[in-house]
């Protein structure tokens, strides 16, 4: 049998040249994928094991809850409180027209905004933050497909407008923005936590090592030295003050001189912080440490504390005061009176701006430069506020002849409320400069204490020599005759200074005429000083001396301070030792006394006794207006208005050591 000759068709050596080139290229193909395999599977596993765990793998971050901030007796201040957000997915919603009209009904947002975000090609979008509860109720009953809840912690500030250029408050992303809140944000804010698990094919979160604690992560909370009711009192005060002399703003500050804590510090206007966004930036400035300004008369005190230290003059010496005209180069000096000879007690006693330039040019310009700086001013007093100005005190080589005379009665410099009240206090506590404090502790998310501040003396200023009688000199002021007259309290002996600055023109480069300063610092009582209260008002419109406007300010605030504080009245002590040969249980000396005691409420019952009024429907403020010389302790829970109390409409308050409030919304 013969062999078949092979064909010689170029067709068929074509197809099968293909064949082997395809077999060919499937083989090297098919080495190359084996290859790769055993690449991957032998020398590159643990990489590529670390890139599939990280597809489907997740650190869930949970946000610390912010730290509430409460007053030296544990009222609270500031509270996060949780709140339930809306979101939703806009991949699963298949009509969102229909969508975005129900829950505008709900949430009363824009439906064209809201069918917007529900139009969006993304797997998560926010539609409102914070709910109502009534909005809460309303959504879930709608059942709609692809919206969902979110709990998310909102700032609270429940005692609305009080403190709160102090507290400040917190933007949408939880960074604090004003105040304390920004100052001490990374405390407060805490440090954020994680927690793993694992992502299905639908993307849902699988908690592979269990469920996240229920508490969460929590920032450290602040207790400071402020006193809710005292607080509550600067306010009031200061707001009727500046409403009743139709004043542009005002600030007051009350210290402890020996500590140097801060009780309250009141600015007016004042804001809410719950809305601060409905109010102008200009509002959120806390004035009493970043506001300067020329504090006027207030400023002999530190001339003559000065003069005094360095014995170049005594309380009796005799300065002649120019019968109320004294030229120094081409500016001339005026008092408001035409005063002959004055002592330097009578010169503080009168605020003779003559005689304090004259005790000026016997201190002169290096000598006054170092005390004051001394003092505290020229610099911040490191309060721990945002925004602290250092005020203007020019170095002394830049000084002339009138710019020392100017200054000896406090002009051509300027100060802060904060160092003048820090400086005061130096000469209520013996010549000691106190730091000022207002964060007192630092406690973690059970409420213990892991951080204290305690009151630290920045150094000894003049000696307790000078201080004590600067403490007499300053109480002769407040005697009848003297500018302070009208910072008098009935119970207790102040010593203080009255301040009258006229404000800078900044487009004349000149001084106003028209337009001052009005201010009273002081402290109480003068043996032992227990609290000290700077009063500035801002460009009064009805009077604008010093001791007309703020004397009376700080007389209201110091009198109910003290009250607070539970203060035994001084004088009335005083006037039992002062009856010579009688008893304090003598008949005749009790009813002198007790004439003397103050009356704490308007509302006294048949038998004479102290009654707790009805507060039922009242505001918050109007309810601590009715209360406000009450000594015991206030606890207030809620918001809104009045519901409920304890004790009872009519109970004898002076049994009971403190009220509580109960307060709900309208």
């Amino acid at each position: 049998m013969t062999p078949k000759p092979r064909s010689h068709n170029p067709e068929v050596r074509w197809i099968r040249l293909r064949v082997i080139l395809v077999a060919g290229a499937l083989l090297v193909g098919f080495v190359l994928l084996i290859a790769r395999s055993l690449q991957i599977q032998f020398f590159q596993s643990e990489g590529w094991a670390s890139v599939a765990n990280n597809q489907i793998r997740r650190s869930l971050l949970f946000e610390p809850r912010r730290g509430d901030i409460y007053d030296r007796n544990g009222q609270e201040l500031a509270v996060s409180i949780e709140m339930e957000s809306l979101a939703a997915n806009p991949r699963v919603i298949k009509n969102p027209a229909a969508t975005a009209r129900q829950l505008t009904a709900a949430i009363k947002v824009p439906a064209a905004k809201m069918e917007e975000k529900l139009s969006q090609p993304r797997a998560f979008v926010w539609l409102k933050h914070y709910l109502t509860p009534r909005q809460v109720d309303e959504v879930r009953a709608l059942d709609l497909e692809g919206i969902h809840f979110v709990k998310e912690d909102r700032r609270y500030y429940p005692n609305v407008e009080l403190a709160g250029h102090v507290i400040g408050f917190v933007g949408t992303e939880h960074h604090g923005l004003e105040g304390l809140e920004t100052s001490m944000d990374l405390l407060l804010r805490g440090n954020s936590d994680t927690h793993p698990g694992t992502k299905d094919a639908r993307g849902q979160i699988i908690y592979t090592h269990g469920l996240p604690a229920e508490s969460g992560p929590q920032g450290y909370s602040l207790g400071l030295t402020l006193d809710k009711r005292i607080q509550y009192i600067a306010e009031r005060e200061l707001q009727e003050t500046v409403r009743s002399h139709q004043a542009k703003s005002g600030t007051a500050i009350v210290m402890e001189p020996e500590s140097g804590e801060i009780l309250a510090m009141a600015v007016f206007p004042s804001f809410n912080p719950n809305s601060f966004s409905s109010y102008r930036p200009s509002s959120w400035r806390n004035r009493a440490v970043t506001d300067a300004f020329e504090p006027g008369s207030t400023f002999k005190i530190f001339l003559v504390a000065a003069a005094l230290e360095e014995k170049l003059v005594h309380p009796d010496d005799l300065f002649f005061c120019e019968q109320g005209s004294y030229r120094v180069l081409n500016h001339t000096i005026h008092d408001l009176r035409k005063f002959g000879w004055l002592s330097l007690a009578h010169i503080l006693r009168y605020s003779s701006n003559i005689g304090a330039a004259k005790v000026g040019e016997k201190l002169g310009s290096n000598r006054f430069h170092h005390y004051i700086r001394s003092f505290g001013f020229g610099k911040p007093t490191g309060i721990g506020l945002p925004g602290e100005t250092s005020g203007l005190i020019r170095p002394p080589e830049q000084w002339s002849t009138v710019d020392l005379a100017a200054a000896s009665f406090g002009q051509s410099l300027s100060v802060s409320a904060i160092q003048l009240a820090t400086a005061l206090g130096a000469v209520a506590n013996d010549g000691l400069l106190m730091q000022p404090l207002l964060v007192k502790e630092v406690l973690d998310a059970r409420g213990k204490i892991v951080g204290r501040n305690k009151s630290r003396v920045v150094r000894r200023v003049i000696s307790a020599d000078t201080a004590q009688r600067m403490k007499q000199l300053l109480a002769d002021v407040i005697s009848p005759g003297g500018t302070g007259a009208k910072a008098a309290l009935a119970q207790y002996q102040v010593a203080g200074k009255t301040g009258t600055a006229q404000r800078s023109n900044r487009q004349s480069g000149g001084y106003s005429e028209d337009l001052y300063t009005a201010s009273f610092v002081g402290f109480v009582p003068v043996t032992d000083p227990r609290i000290l209260v700077v009063v500035v008002i801002n460009e009064p419109q009805k009077g604008f001396y010093g001791g007309v406007v703020a004397a009376p300010a700080f007389r209201r605030i110091a009198q109910q301070t003290l009250h607070a504080l539970q203060l035994p009245p001084e004088k009335i002590k005083n006037k039992a030792k002062s009856v010579a040969g009688r008893d304090s249980t003598d008949p005749q000396m009790q009813r002198r006394l007790t004439a003397l005691q103050p009356v704490a409420y308007d509302q006294i019952d048949s038998d004479h006794k102290l009654a707790m009024p009805d507060l039922t429907g009242l505001s918050l403020r109007a309810a601590l207006d009715k209360l406000r010389n009450f000594t015991g302790s206030l606890d207030i829970h809620g918001c809104g208005r009045v519901v409920g109390q304890n004790p009872e409409p009519g109970s004898n308050l002076s049994t009971v050591d403190s009220c509580s409030l109960i307060l709900a919304a309208d």
